[in-house]
């Protein structure tokens, strides 16, 4: 089977710098403008096809696995010695050639990897900035001391919505709240996060409600910085690190909507 390292007269370990002098030699020689001959001129377009693959790393890596994959299958063991005792012919599965097996995900997909994953490390960027400003702005705080209360909603017994103009505050926990009361409330400093509120007048003066308490978003915030970090290491096969960006992706779809519901 000819390949694009036979028509360049190389092994397949050939380096960059040999596959550019073998191209310019062969190049020089089989040019129309040098000879008329036709095997020449079929010989030149052959020798710049092979080029425009094993000069492009990328393609150069597809083809070599390409060509592994299409690698003949290895010959069956050889006869036993003439002075061994003639056995029953017997069609052992051993002796058969088998196929070939199926190329594996990094090999059979490896032109739709190389489109997205380029893709991936821009999310991957993107994501890695987001969670560590999700981070820092967790574990940090500011104290808005008196914030009245303008209106309040209250679901059942253990919900409520209060507004007070300045922020929003949803919390899980039966406490009576009026319009007029006021709130020393903490949250994070970016994102306006509530962390705590304290009611310092009404009738519910002194009670302390933690509406968040941010572990969800730190434990998202870890999975995105951990499957960033490995989609942009460049130490994964293709497959892997695809599936590492999937990850990512999900996980930042997930830190977003938390960040939302809170």
């Amino acid at each position: 089977m000819s390949t694009h390292y036979a028509m360049l007269g190389l092994p397949a370990s050939a380096s960059a710098t040999d596959i550019k002098q073998a191209y310019r030699k062969l190049v020089w020689l089989t040019h129309p403008d040098r000879t008329p001959d036709p095997a020449a001129h079929a010989r030149y377009l052959a020798v710049n096809e092979a080029y425009e693959v094993l000069s492009n790393p990328s393609r150069r890596a597809n083809y070599d696995a390409a060509l592994e994959w299409r690698a003949p299958p290895r010959a069956p063991a050889p006869p036993p010695a003439p002075n061994a005792p003639p056995g029953p012919r017997a069609h052992s599965p051993a002796a058969r050639p088998r196929r070939p097996h199926a190329p594996p995900p990094h090999v059979l997909y490896a032109k739709q990897f190389a489109w997205a994953l380029p893709k991936l490390r821009m999310v991957a960027v993107v994501s890695v900035l987001f969670a560590l400003a999700v981070l820092l702005d967790c574990q940090r705080s500011e104290l808005l001391p008196n914030e009245r209360v303008q209106a309040a909603d209250f679901y059942s017994n253990y919900g409520f919505t209060v507004s007070t103009g300045n922020t929003l505050i949803r919390g899980w926990k039966n406490v009576d709240l009026a319009v007029g009361d006021l709130l020393e409330v903490s949250r994070t400093p970016w994102l306006g996060k509530i962390r705590s509120v304290q009611v310092t007048s009404g009738a519910s003066q002194g009670s302390h409600l933690t509406v968040n308490t941010f572990k969800l978003v730190r434990l998202l915030s870890i999975v995105v910085l951990v499957t960033a970090g490995a989609v942009l290491s460049g130490g994964l096969r293709p497959d892997q690190a695809f599936s590492a960006g999937f990850v990512n992706c999900v996980g930042l779809l997930f830190l977003g909507i938390c960040l939302l519901m809170i």
